[in-house]
This record gives structure tokens, C-alpha cells and sequence, in this order.
């Protein structure tokens, strides 16, 4: 699975969260929701890496199926 792939899949699993997520990673609404929708055919790996490293610092519980990011770490 692309980083992606699994970013967009975290992301999703945690929809109602987005405003702070928004709010903890300087990330906009707007990109964040044209990401998940796959709406942004380049997001940038700066933006990319902000949501992977907040992802990997309020990690979701195990049993929610998402992918692991420590697979592209």
C-alpha cells in the first residue's frame, strides 16, 4: 500500500476528528478534505509527512483495521 494509500485510509478512519487534526498539523480543512477524496493528484511531501508523523503520534487503536505507518518509516 503507497503512503498515500495508507494516509488517505488513516484519515478517513478518523473523519470526525479533522477539525483538530486540522488544528494540531496547520493542515486546511479544504486541503485535507480534497486529499481524502483523492481530489489532489499531487498533495506534497511536506504536507504528506506532517500527516504521517501526527498519525504516528496519536496512533488509533489496533482493532480499527487501518494500515500501519511504520510500514514506510
Amino acid at each position: 500500500m503507497s503512503l498515500v494509500t495508507t494516509l488517505r485510509s488513516e484519515l478517513n478512519a478518523r473523519k470526525g476528528d479533522w477539525p483538530a487534526v486540522c488544528r494540531q498539523t496547520n493542515l486546511s480543512y479544504w486541503w485535507m478534505t480534497k486529499f481524502a477524496q483523492g481530489r489532489i493528484e499531487n498533495p506534497g511531501i511536506r504536507k504528506l509527512e506532517t500527516l504521517q508523523a501526527h498519525f504516528e503520534a496519536h496512533p488509533l487503536p489496533e482493532n480499527n483495521g487501518s494500515a500501519h505507518l511504520s510500514e514506510f518509516a
